[in-house]
């Protein structure tokens, strides 16, 4: 039993968690690409998995002025939470951001050092990393992007504090499961994965009322990673349907 225990949490962390640019987030899963036709952007991925370098248009090309930009970019699998740190290096006009299906959030403008964390993503999204050169000329701006990690849950105490809240029982029936709920914040939905990450099922709590009892009756046999959510957290239970 010991030892079944300690493959199920073993499972449940390798899906709940991706580090660094590896796995779906492998480099080889990103793409670069720049709205300046002689964009001479690149990114080094020597580093990998731990750390690569974005290094912005420097081209002194001539190309129109004032709106080019180079983004390195991936989409998104499953649904979850990016966290990542930087160290960006600005010797001109850049802008450093990230960009989620086309919109801009600041990272930094002058040359910085942080991180930020739990960045939500939805399954579908494409999530990437943008330089913003102003110009093509007088210093590329580079970002050097490591501790990269996807999420299925939020790093925060908002999630253990959900999970406390939350009973899912018995961990392992036959498909027919009674959930609880005594937190203050709203439920969203419930979402099932196998362990390989593959996506079976929705189910919708937006009208959730302390007690219901959920039926998983048309899954197959296996353990699976259950998905709940409300509007400040998320967390993950395991149940084994037999």
């Amino acid at each position: 039993m010991k030892k079944l225990y300690i493959f199920i949490v073993t499972i449940a962390f390798a899906f709940s968690a991706n580090a660094q640019f590896s796995g779906d987030y492998d480099p080889a899963n990103w793409t670069l690409t720049g709205n300046g036709p002689n964009s001479d952007a690149s990114v080094d991925t020597s580093g990998a998995p731990s750390t690569i370098i974005f290094n912005g248009n420097d081209s002194d090309f001539g190309d129109p002025c004032c709106d080019l930009a180079d983004d390195y970019s991936v989409t998104v699998p499953t649904t979850g939470y990016i966290s990542f740190s930087y160290d960006w290096d600005n010797p001109d006009i850049e802008i450093f951001y990230y960009v989620i299906n086309g919109v801009e959030t600041l990272i930094s403008d002058p040359s910085d050092i942080g991180s930020l964390s739990d960045i939500p993503v939805t399954a579908g999204d494409v999530f990437a990393f943008r330089i913003f050169t102003e110009d093509d000329c007088c210093g590329r701006g580079v970002a050097i992007i490591s501790a990269f990690e996807f999420n299925i849950t939020l790093s925060t105490q908002e999630n253990n504090l959900l999970s406390s809240e939350l009973k899912l029982y018995p961990s392992s029936n036959d498909g027919v499961f009674n959930m609880s709920y005594s937190g203050n914040s709203n439920l969203k939905q419930l979402s099932v994965h196998d362990l390989s990450g593959k996506f079976i099922q929705d189910v919708d709590l937006e009208n959730f009322n302390n007690n219901k009892v959920i039926d998983f009756t048309n899954l197959s046999k296996g353990l699976y990673l259950i998905t709940i959510e409300s509007s400040k957290s998320i967390t993950t239970k395991k149940l084994v349907i037999k």
